[in-house]
């Protein structure tokens, strides 16, 4: 996919995310806008990366990658779950597998998380004996569409690495998600 076309992609859902412009009252029932308890959601992202200080290795230029985070509300304001995608890479395709924490907190009337997300690499081009490790820590926000659906937009500083190395491959990290509550029986 070309960076003109990856672009105008990002732009457009941005975008669109953007225009929704009807007021929401934000004390009433989902993770967007405040429950004190989220049940079961989905967080589905597409995240783009450019790569920090040396890039002209495989997999450490850039990275395009699509995961699904099935979560679960733990406290009032976090979440934790586990995530699997695809990433696309300049040197070839990784499967990640996490685990993902989410802490939601307000200021003013705009909903904001911090977030954490660690977990393995599997590599199925390559027979490679020692595994890729990931770590993530970002921040976002979170823009309520209805009382079920949220967009989220969030920057994170994404490292892999392998134990033995003493180096590892950063990025830069921008997502663009969506955020799913399942509803509960007794609603």
């Amino acid at each position: 996919m070309g960076k003109i076309t990856l672009i105008s992609l990002l732009v457009f859902m941005v975008a669109s995310s953007l225009s929704y412009s009807q007021a929401k009252n934000i004390s009433t029932g989902s993770i967007a806008s405040g429950n004190s308890r989220p049940g079961l959601m989905n967080i589905t992202e597409l995240n783009v990366g450019i790569g920090l200080y040396e890039i002209n290795v495989d997999y450490s230029k850039r990275v395009v990658n699509l995961t699904s985070i099935l979560g679960i509300g733990l406290t009032r304001n976090l979440t934790g779950g586990i995530g699997a995608g695809v990433s696309l890479y300049n040197g070839g395709t990784l499967v990640p597998l996490f685990a993902d924490f989410r802490y939601f907190f307000n200021l003013g009337k705009t909903r904001f998380f911090v977030l954490g997300e660690g977990g393995i690499f599997l590599n199925f081009n390559k027979a490679e004996d020692v595994p890729k490790y990931l770590i993530s820590p970002g921040a976002g926000v979170l823009l309520p569409v209805s009382k079920s659906l949220s967009i989220n937009l969030s920057a994170a500083l994404f490292s892999q690495f392998r134990q033995e190395d003493i180096g590892h491959d950063s990025f830069v990290n921008i997502k663009l998600g969506m955020t799913y509550l399942f509803k509960s029986k007794k609603n």
